[in-house]
């Protein structure tokens, strides 16, 4: 991995996004904790949480036909600086006094068009990835780049809490903003020394995605397991967006740390995991993706048992609180098992023109049941209680997952894209080898 942060157009990217990251989830963190406090509703935090997930779901088929036509640096940086002076402006509407409606209602805009920008940016940093690095150190990219979210996600709470404790909503805020400033900035001066020119087109913008769509449908395995995807995500998605934080800061009023140190253990867990699948070449693509995700299903199911258990008085809070942390941890190693390899492979196989849409779409796709799921899940915590939302989501879980490690075309796909990774890394081994020679 040295060798990819000798690469200045990397390393700038990798800045960029670190610090744009930062900022994003230090006004999660914030503008989480402020919607539970100020309205000690469930449901609300629901709709909050699942907001930004929805717009971000409906723009990403719109927002892969831009990327795909327009120069994706300048997307990430223009991205940046709109997010960056719409956090200063709303920095300001705060500080110039608000009631809670009119506090409430800014957020909900903010966080919608928070979504639709993210539904920009991330797939623009994905098809740039490959242009900037090349194919070679495509792996190791990705891996860096799961490092950036561990890293956010450990600084971003760490900065949310102390701002939440010792400062103003506001200051949080505007902190938030000139992060996304920095940001765009520093990714001005990014080139791409690899860049693939792709074709103009006549097309219009649904043609344009309909693409998309139409290459996830025909391309054997990936619409299977883009379903068994869509289901993992509506499982996982309440439990860890609206269950973990109502339990901890609603129903049991914990301290922001309390529910900061839990984000914090999964984020050292995805990026200690970063570093190693970033470093290592994995031969057995298949067993390995496999193999991690059996591991997240497990990690749910004894997540679920740590509620209930808890719920019925069984033991203490900290024993309670002590397994929520080793659980978290263990998600966190197994999510970048699985997310890195298959990540890597699958921007192998798809055609660099192709590739905004494709992704774009396919995040669309995966994530399309998950702020319904969120919304769902925020109801029926108010309704009933976390250890039945847990129970539920549990057996959800179990059915996609287990589709997914036996469905024979989503079985084809995976060992396709084995057989490439190790071809190209025989024919590595043997021009090496005449090199040498």
């Amino acid at each position: 991995m040295k060798e990819l942060f000798r690469n200045k157009n990397f390393v700038l990217l990798f800045a960029g996004s670190l610090v744009s990251e930062l900022g994003n989830v230090l006004f999660a963190f914030v503008s989480g904790l402020y919607v539970a406090d100020l309205t000690g509703r469930e449901s609300m935090l629901a709709i909050f949480m699942a907001l930004g997930a929805g717009v971000r779901v409906l723009a990403s088929p719109l927002a892969g036909v831009i990327i795909d036509r327009l120069n994706k640096i300048k997307i990430i940086y223009l991205t940046d600086y709109f997010r960056g002076l719409m956090f200063v402006a709303v920095a300001y509407a705060f500080w110039r006094g608000l009631t809670q409606g009119e506090a409430t209602a800014i957020l909900l805009v903010v966080v919608a068009i928070s979504g639709f920008i993210s539904a920009m940016f991330g797939p623009a940093i994905t098809s740039a990835v490959p242009e900037i690095v090349g194919n070679d150190m495509l792996q190791q990219a990705n891996g860096a780049h799961s490092i950036i979210g561990s890293v956010t996600s450990i600084a971003g709470v760490l900065f949310g809490i102390l701002a939440f404790d010792l400062f103003s909503f506001e200051v949080a805020v505007l902190l938030n903003g000139i992060s996304f400033i920095l940001s765009g900035f520093s990714e001005m001066f990014i080139k791409t020394p690899h860049k693939q020119e792709v074709p103009k087109t006549q097309h219009s913008f649904f043609k344009d995605m309909s693409i998309g769509f139409k290459y996830i449908k025909e391309k054997e395995g990936v619409l299977t397991m883009l379903m068994y995807l869509v289901f993992i995500n509506f499982a996982i998605a309440p439990i860890f967006n609206v269950a973990m934080p109502s339990l901890l800061r609603i129903q049991l009023h914990r301290s922001a740390w309390e529910i900061g140190w839990v984000n914090i253990a999964a984020s050292l867990a995805m990026m200690v995991a970063g570093i190693v699948v970033g470093s290592i070449k994995i031969k057995r693509l298949t067993r390995t993706i496999k193999f991690n995700l059996l591991m997240v299903v497990l990690a749910m199911v004894l997540l679920t048992v740590d509620i209930f258990l808890f719920s019925l008085g069984l033991y203490s809070y900290g024993v309670f609180y002590g397994l929520i942390i080793a659980i978290h941890v263990m998600v966190g190693i197994f999510l970048i098992g699985v997310n890195v390899p298959f990540n890597t492979s699958l921007v192998k196989v798809i055609d660099p023109a192709l590739r905004g849409r494709v992704f774009s779409t396919f995040g669309a796709i995966a994530g399309a049941l998950s702020p319904i799921a969120i919304v769902v899940g925020g109801f029926l915590i108010e309704k009933t209680s976390v250890s039945l939302l847990g129970l539920v989501c549990s057996l959800i879980m179990v059915i996609p997952a287990i589709g997914f490690t036996t469905n024979k075309k989503v079985h084809t796909l995976l060992e396709g894209i084995e057989k490439d990774n190790n071809k190209e890394a025989s024919d590595l081994k043997v021009v090496l080898a005449e090199e040498a020679a």
